[in-house]
């Protein structure tokens, strides 16, 4: 996310990472105890995956093993964390999270080393819930396999449609 403009372009960015791609119907999680949940102890980046804590209430982007629970939207509660950054996405420390979707349509940075491809699948990096795509069932090291697919075409770091739906 960018902070002071310091650039003009002839074309208008797309989106933004961590933004809704569409107007179709979007799915928060679903809390499974009483309370809201928190960003981790790290904070909770938006624009990238997110798994549940153990406890039930903490959302992390980091996982040691299986599929993230949901994607983290982009909203406007994001705080600078980073020492003279001029824009942030991240959630504080124990701050409350309420965008984070088991399905919907949503702009995705690219990650991967490789371009895009309609249909392909979205992997999430277990480090810190970054997105990149490869074909079904393929192994990515450091990444599992999220149900979430590509819909349109990216080349690395640029943003891509991600959608929970199969194209």
């Amino acid at each position: 996310m960018a902070g002071f403009q310091t650039t003009i372009n002839l074309q208008q960015a797309p989106g933004i990472e961590g933004d809704p791609c569409s107007v179709n119907e979007r799915f928060t999680l679903l809390n499974p105890v009483e309370g809201a949940f928190v960003a981790g102890s790290n904070g909770l980046v938006m624009g990238r995956f997110a798994w549940i804590a153990a406890d039930g209430l903490t959302l992390n982007n980091t996982a040691a093993s299986g599929a993230p629970n949901g994607f983290v939207m982009r909203t406007i509660a994001g705080a600078i964390t980073t020492y003279l950054a001029e824009a942030g996405m991240t959630y504080l420390p124990g701050s409350g999270v309420g965008n984070v979707f088991s399905a919907g349509d949503f702009w995705v940075k690219n990650t991967g080393v490789g371009a895009s491809a309609i249909g392909q699948k979205a992997f999430a990096k277990l480090a810190d819930g970054t997105i990149q795509f490869a074909a079904a069932g393929a192994t990515v090291a450091g990444y599992v396999e999220t149900k979430w697919y590509a819909a349109s075409v990216g080349a690395a770091n640029e943003l891509v449609k991600m959608t929970s739906t199969a194209p």
